[in-house]
């Protein structure tokens, strides 16, 4: 879910054209295989709204500072960006969300041609016990989505230099302090690295923490010795307080 393109690139109408086809052919396919493909489509169109409305809300790069001349901009949404970040407006923007939708329905569409394939299987390995069906089907399809942060990378700040040595040290001590954490903690994502609030020398990283289905929980936030190794200290804030407050 990483997003690091933008909608407004030369590559968007590309993008676009290609995501249209995969999910024409997409279309096709069902028609072949199920009289009811015009449900599947409509069910998959509505999936994939929900799917990049939510990624709107659940994944939010905030402006950050490390690593850039001033403030580099953040954004919200992936893996296409859907809204501007806070110093740009935080502006909706329709052609990200369109191709966003675009992204989530190939996902959808494949996802769903994928594990028709896999249920005929299992149904005739299986025979026609409909009890295994029905859970064989509820594990291929629940369990990818339960399951996701732990195979699927976040949106998160791009920093460089010195600030991402600092970034994956903190990455390396998560472990410290994940227990705290209202839900368990499966993935993190920068949200960047600047230096303590406590007036105590060395830096903070401050990170997005992620539980089952990719529900954010919070921030995580790592204290830095001066020498950025280490952290000696470090906690869990909910999502509504910032890192540097």
């Amino acid at each position: 879910m990483r997003a690091v393109i933008g909608p407004n690139g030369w590559w968007g109408p590309p993008l676009g054209l290609v995501l249209i086809a995969a999910a024409v052919l997409l279309v096709v396919w069902w028609r072949q295989q199920s009289y009811r493909w015009p449900l599947i489509l409509v069910g998959a169109l509505a999936a994939a709204l929900a799917l990049s409305a939510w990624s709107g809300v659940a994944f939010d790069v905030v402006d950050y500072r490390a690593g850039c001349d001033g403030l580099c901009a953040g954004h919200r949404g992936a893996p296409i960006p859907t809204y501007s970040g806070v110093a740009a407006g935080g502006a909706f923007l329709p052609g990200g969300f369109l191709l966003n939708s675009l992204v989530y329905l190939v996902l959808v569409l494949g996802w769903a041609a994928l594990l028709r394939a896999l249920l005929s299987g299992a149904e005739n390995a299986l025979g026609r016990g409909a009890l295994v069906v029905v859970l064989v089907a509820l594990m291929l399809a629940v369990a990818p989505f339960v399951l996701s942060p732990l195979f699927l990378p976040p949106p998160e700040a791009h920093v460089r230099g010195d600030p991402q040595r600092i970034a994956i040290n903190a990455r390396r001590e998560v472990y410290l302090y994940d227990q705290l954490a209202s839900f368990p903690v499966l993935r993190v994502g920068l949200e960047d690295v600047r230096p303590r609030s406590d007036n105590q020398p060395g830096m903070r990283v401050c990170l997005s923490a992620y539980t089952f289905l990719y529900i954010p929980v919070g921030h995580l936030y790592l204290d830095m010795t001066p020498e950025g190794v280490h952290s000696n200290g470090g906690g869990i804030l909910p999502r509504s307080v910032s890192c540097w407050e």
